[in-house]
This record gives C-alpha cells, structure tokens and sequence, in this order.
C-alpha cells in the first residue's frame, strides 16, 4: 500500500514537470460571420508557409470561434509561426485572382507581405514549457 502511494505521488510530480505549453490565437478584423478561419503552425521554417510541413493544420468555423479565438494545447517549448486565412466561401483554398489574395490573411507578429509571405523570422515567436501565451493576428 505505501509503495502505491509512493508512486502515485512520484508520478503526480513527474507529470506536473511534463505540462506543455498553451496558445491563444485571437482574430482580429473578422467582418463577416460566415465561412471559417484556417489556421496552420510551423515550428521548421524550412515549410513556413507552406502546406505541406506545418506541425498543425485545423479550420473552425468562424461562428464557433469564441471572442474570435482559438486555443491550441500540448505545444512542446519551441519557436513557431502561425499563418492564417479566412475561406469566406468555405471551398477549402485560399483564393487568389493572378496571384493577388481574394480573401483575408494574416501571419504572427502580423508580419508584413511584401510580394510574397513573410519568412518564419519575421513571424516566429518563442513559445515556452508551462506557459500560456496569447497572440493577436489581424486580418488583411
């Protein structure tokens, strides 16, 4: 019986130093109720913004966004960059016309685009164990 309580104990302190960290994603400039947010988080800027590479990949629907928020758990200690659209027509692509954005966009930091996506520099954060961390990306 002691041992048990021992290790419950032991593995109540082991699992409370293991907590991962927690992201808060707050979206600004959402004008119109319909459609959903696509969000995408990099930890390798080798893919920032790619597809293809991106550590997680989620959309919600923009009237199940609380506060116009989204929170993202388990996230290891690490930098990231978060890039995010808003798919009004909800067909699952971010439309562009001659390669000019049809809908809105938005990046970490609120990184400016210049002829094409920020690098992950100019988009990452550092994101520590145990921390909770909130973020706000505008909308353009």
């Amino acid at each position: 019986m002691k041992i048990n309580i021992c290790l419950f104990f032991f593995s109540l302190l082991f699992l409370s130093d293991l907590k991962s960290a927690e992201l808060v994603i707050k979206i600004l400039n959402i004008e119109e109720n319909s459609g959903s947010i696509h969000f995408a988080v990099y930890d390798n800027p080798e893919f920032f913004p790619e597809n293809q590479g991106k550590k997680i990949g989620f959309k919600k629907n923009v009237t199940e966004l609380t506060d116009g928020q989204v929170t993202i758990t388990d996230l290891e200690e690490s930098f990231y960059a978060v890039a995010i659209y808003h798919d009004k027509n909800s067909n699952d692509k971010f439309d562009t016309f001659l390669s000019i954005p049809k809908e809105k966009f938005g990046f970490s930091n609120d990184a400016k685009v210049f002829f094409g996506p920020p690098s992950f520099d100019e988009a990452k954060f550092y994101l520590k164990k145990n921390q909770r961390l909130k973020i706000e990306i505008s909308l353009r």
